[in-house]
């Protein structure tokens, strides 16, 4: 995505996200994405690349609609948005995992640490 970066802001675990509920047995991983715009024009994203990395090294696709509330965020020219992404996660896996943007050399993120 040309003239757009991505980066993990925060992360954390929900049982469900206003009325979705994840799997049996799984809970869902809330990723918050900060969205900049370096461009001339607005862009619109269904999707954002980034996937949750549990710590056995098991990886994880976001949940299908990815973004929430909406299937679809437009950011401004020179704008910045957040944008949440869902990873629907089996519950075992979600403690010590890693929301992590993909880019051409690999994935590159932050860290999730639940409190026991």
């Amino acid at each position: 995505m040309y003239g757009i970066e991505l980066s993990v802001a925060g992360s954390a675990v929900r049982r469900g996200v206003d009325g979705r509920r994840p799997g049996p047995n799984h809970v869902f991983v809330v990723a918050d994405v900060e969205v900049v715009n370096r461009g001339d024009a607005p862009v619109a994203l269904s999707r954002v690349p980034a996937v949750f990395l549990a710590a056995d090294g098991t990886q994880h696709d976001p949940a299908v609609p990815a973004l929430w509330p909406d299937e679809e965020v437009v950011v401004g020219a020179y704008e910045t948005a957040v944008v949440k992404v869902l990873f629907d996660v089996a519950r075992t896996k979600a403690a010590g995992g890693a929301v992590r943007i993909v880019r051409g050399d690999g994935p590159t993120g932050r860290r999730l640490h639940l409190a026991s």
